[in-house]
C-alpha cells in the first residue's frame, strides 16, 4: 500500500501539468488596460502559449489603430491556476514618434467558465522611458478551427 501511494505521489505532479497544459497552450485573445496616464487606457491583446513542463514560452501581441508590436515572452506555472510571464524582447513593431512600447512582465489567473477558460491578472512594465503605467490583462481562450 506505501508504494502505491508513493507512486501516486510521483505520477500526480506529471497528470497535473498536463491538465494545465491542456488549457493553457493556444491562442488567448482580449484587452489589456492601462491605468491613467498611459498612451491610451485600452489596447487588444492577444497571447500564445506552448507548454514544455512547468516552463511556458509564447508571444503576445499588442495593437490599437494602426500601431503594434510582437513581444516574445517566457514564463512557469507558480501554482496550479496561475502562470507568471515576462516579455523578454520586442520581435516587430509600429508606433508612433515620442512613444515606446513596455516590455511587460505579469501574473495571469487562469479561470474556467463552463467550457470556457479565462486569464486575467495584473502587469507592469517598463520601456526606453523608464517603468510603464500598469494595468490588468483580461483574455478569453479561443477554440482551434477544424
Amino acid at each position: 500500500m506505501i508504494r502505491l501511494s508513493t507512486l501516486l505521489l510521483l505520477l500526480l505532479p506529471s497528470f497535473f501539468l498536463q491538465a494545465q497544459s491542456k488549457h493553457l497552450n493556444g491562442q488567448w485573445k482580449g484587452v489589456i488596460t492601462q491605468n491613467e496616464g498611459g498612451y491610451r487606457s485600452e489596447y487588444s491583446f492577444e497571447m500564445y502559449f506552448q507548454q514544455k513542463g512547468n516552463k511556458v514560452y509564447g508571444r503576445s501581441y499588442v495593437y490599437v489603430d494602426k500601431i503594434f508590436a510582437e513581444m516574445e515572452l517566457q514564463g512557469f506555472w507558480v501554482d496550479k491556476s496561475h502562470i507568471q510571464f515576462t516579455e523578454i524582447k520586442i520581435s516587430r513593431c509600429k508606433r508612433e514618434a515620442n512613444m515606446d512600447w513596455c516590455i511587460k512582465k505579469g501574473n495571469l489567473k487562469l479561470v474556467s467558465e463552463g467550457s470556457r477558460w479565462r486569464l486575467e491578472g495584473g502587469w507592469s512594465g517598463s520601456s526606453s522611458f523608464g517603468d510603464c503605467i500598469p494595468g490588468k490583462i483580461f483574455l478569453t481562450k479561443v477554440k482551434p478551427r477544424v
